[in-house]
């Protein structure tokens, strides 16, 4: 059995991106997630504090990569991103 890596993908939840639209993106990442199903490895999913990148919200780490103006477009590319190999 191949072993399954863990992936991570955090959301600033700071006050900037949270009016920018933080709480939208990460119901679109969840969707997109549960859409793709993918088997071949973990991913984590949550928020993070603010990123001290106010105007460049929001913000988006996905395996310690930042993302600056993400939006709802954006999301399946960076969760291709995520899914990619190291």
């Amino acid at each position: 059995m191949e072993k399954k890596t863990t992936k991570t993908i955090q959301i600033c939840m700071g006050s900037a991106c949270h009016l920018k639209g933080a709480p939208l993106i990460a119901q679109a990442f969840q969707a997109e997630l549960d859409k793709r199903n993918d088997n071949t490895a973990i991913i984590e999913l949550g928020g993070a504090f603010c990123q001290s990148r106010c105007i460049e919200g929001v913000i988006v780490r996905i395996n310690n990569e930042i993302y600056t103006h993400v939006t709802a477009a954006d999301v399946p590319a960076l969760v291709d991103i995520c899914l990619r190999e190291e």
